[in-house]
C-alpha cells in the first residue's frame, strides 16, 4: 500500500489562503511590498512545511540523519545547509524556474513573474534567500520584523514549497500517443498559482548508438531551469531505435547494390566519405534518395507515446547499442 502524501493537501490549503488575498488586494507589480500579520502567518506556516519536506527528501536521497559537529557530537539536522544543500547537489534546485500563472495575479514584470524561489535557499543569514530571511525574522521577532512579511516573500516561499512538493510526488505523467493526439501536459501540475518550467527532449537524431547525446540541439540551460522533461517514453524510444536500425539496414543494402551509386562514386571519388543522403542527392537528386532510403518501419509506427518526467538530472533516455552489439 502506497504511503499517503500528507504534504500536497496542506500546500493546496495554503494556496487557497494566498488566493483569498487576491480577493481583497489587487496583486500587481507595485503591490508586492504590501505586508501584514496574516501574510507573516502564511510565511511561517509555509516555511514550516518547507522544513519538513526538505528533510523527507533529504532522507530519501540517503542523507545523514545524525550529522555531527566539529567535535564529533551529534547535532541538529538543518533543513537548509544540510537538506536543501543536498537537494541542490543532486537536483540543482536553485536553478529550477516557475512562472506565476494565476489569472487573478497581475504580475507583468519578469522579476515578479518568473521565479527561482530556491536560489540561495541552502545558505544562511544574509547570504540566504529573502523569503527565508523573512521567515526567520518574523518567527523570532514578528513585531519588529513585520515589514519583511510581504506578498513578494510569501510568493517566493509558496513557490519553493510548490517545487519541493513536485519532487516529493515524483510523478511520471503519460501524455499520450504522438500520432493523432491533441493531449498536452499541463505544467501547472495541480497548482492554481504556478506553472513549472519544462523542456522538450523530443527532437532527436536517430543513430545505431542512441543515448541522451542524440537530443538535438543539446538542452543546456533549458535542462537546468526545467522541473519536467517532455520525452518519448522508454518503450517508444526503444521501438523507434529498432525501427531505425531495420530501415537503415535495408537502406545500406539498397545503397551498396545500386548501379547508379557505384557509377557515381567511381566518377566522383571525393564523395566516398559523404553520407548516404548526400551521395544520393548528388548522384540522382530526390528521386534516387527516395528509392534508396527506407522508412517503412519508422513511418508505420503509430503507438509512439510521450511522457513528462521529473527532472532529477539522472539521465533522460536509456543507452541503446548498435544491433551487432545487442546480438541481433
Amino acid at each position: 500500500m502506497a504511503t499517503p502524501n500528507l504534504y500536497w493537501p496542506v500546500y493546496k490549503n495554503l494556496e487557497k489562503e494566498f488566493l483569498k488575498l487576491a480577493d481583497y488586494i489587487h496583486i500587481s507589480d507595485d503591490q508586492t511590498s504590501i505586508y501584514s500579520m496574516h501574510i507573516a502567518d502564511l510565511i511561517v506556516r509555509c516555511s514550516v512545511e518547507i522544513e519538513a519536506l526538505s528533510k523527507e527528501l533529504y532522507s530519501s536521497l540517503g542523507g545523514n540523519m545524525t550529522p555531527t559537529d566539529t567535535n564529533g557530537d551529534v547535532r541538529d539536522l538543518y533543513f537548509d545547509t544540510d537538506c536543501l544543500d543536498l537537494l541542490e547537489q543532486k537536483w540543482h534546485i536553485s536553478k529550477k524556474e516557475i512562472t506565476v500563472s494565476a489569472i487573478n495575479l497581475y504580475l507583468t514584470e519578469e522579476k515578479h513573474r518568473l521565479l527561482l524561489p530556491l536560489h540561495k535557499a541552502n545558505k544562511r543569514g544574509t547570504s540566504g534567500s529573502k523569503w527565508k530571511q523573512a521567515y526567520q525574522a518574523v518567527k523570532h521577532d514578528r513585531r519588529n520584523s513585520l515589514k519583511k512579511a510581504t506578498i513578494e516573500n510569501l510568493l517566493h516561499a509558496m513557490g519553493a514549497l510548490y517545487i519541493l512538493n513536485l519532487y516529493y510526488k515524483d510523478e511520471r505523467t503519460d501524455i499520450g500517443r504522438v500520432y493523432l493526439s491533441d493531449h498536452n501536459f499541463d505544467n501547472r501540475a495541480g497548482s492554481e498559482i504556478f506553472s513549472a518550467h519544462c523542456c522538450h527532449a523530443t527532437c532527436i537524431t536517430m543513430a545505431y548508438h542512441m543515448d541522451d547525446s542524440c537530443i538535438s540541439p543539446p538542452l543546456g540551460d533549458e535542462l537546468e531551469r526545467s522541473i519536467y522533461i517532455i520525452k518519448y517514453d522508454d518503450k517508444s524510444f526503444r521501438e523507434m531505435h529498432k525501427n531505425f536500425c531495420l530501415d537503415f539496414q535495408i537502406t545500406e543494402q539498397r545503397f551498396n547494390n545500386s548501379p547508379e551509386i557505384a557509377k557515381f562514386l567511381s566518377e566522383h571519388p571525393e564523395y566516398k566519405d559523404k553520407s548516404i543522403n548526400e551521395i544520393c542527392l548528388a548522384a540522382g537528386g530526390d528521386s534516387l534518395l527516395m528509392r534508396i532510403v527506407c522508412m517503412q518501419h519508422s513511418m508505420g509506427e503509430r503507438s509512439t507515446r510521450m511522457e513528462a518526467l521529473l527532472n532529477k538530472h539522472s539521465g533522460i533516455y536509456p543507452e541503446l547499442l548498435p544491433p551487432t552489439t545487442q546480438g541481433s
